[in-house]
């Protein structure tokens, strides 16, 4: 029998998917988080396939599996299981990318880091989005 490429169906996106609510709660905590399938199954112990499958609803996760993807994620469980609302940070927008250039900011030293503000700074001013002198 021949593969197909991983993923959606044919004519679907990632985004299209249909989940259950708890699905979707881990779906977009992982992506908010910039983590694959992949990624997160690396660091939960747990395969891509098992990831896509919480992802979908089509297997029960066990509580151990909760707790360690709450964990991993920095959510609470409740949080996954839909008591309680999602942190700031996954509700703000920041785009993974985004998120992953933030971190790389703080292995900087803090010359290189207030240098980087700067320039940030200076372009928000330049669209008239911060105003002078502002600071973090």
């Amino acid at each position: 029998m021949k593969k197909g490429k991983p993923g959606p169906s044919k004519g679907k996106k990632h985004a299209q998917i249909e989940r259950t609510p708890l699905g979707q709660r881990l779906y977009k905590a992982r992506r908010a988080r910039g983590l694959t399938q992949e990624g997160l199954g690396e660091l939960v112990g747990l395969s891509k396939r098992m990831i896509a499958h919480y992802e979908v609803g089509s297997k029960a996760m066990t509580v151990e599996s909760l707790q360690k993807i709450a964990a991993t994620l920095g959510i609470t469980v409740s949080h996954l299981l839909g008591e309680k609302t999602a942190p700031p940070d996954l509700e703000n927008g920041i785009k993974p990318s985004v998120r992953k250039r933030i971190e790389s900011l703080k292995e900087l030293p803090p010359a290189d880091q207030q240098a980087i503000f700067r320039m940030i700074d200076n372009a928000a001013q330049n669209t008239g989005t911060v105003e002078e002198g502002e600071e973090e």
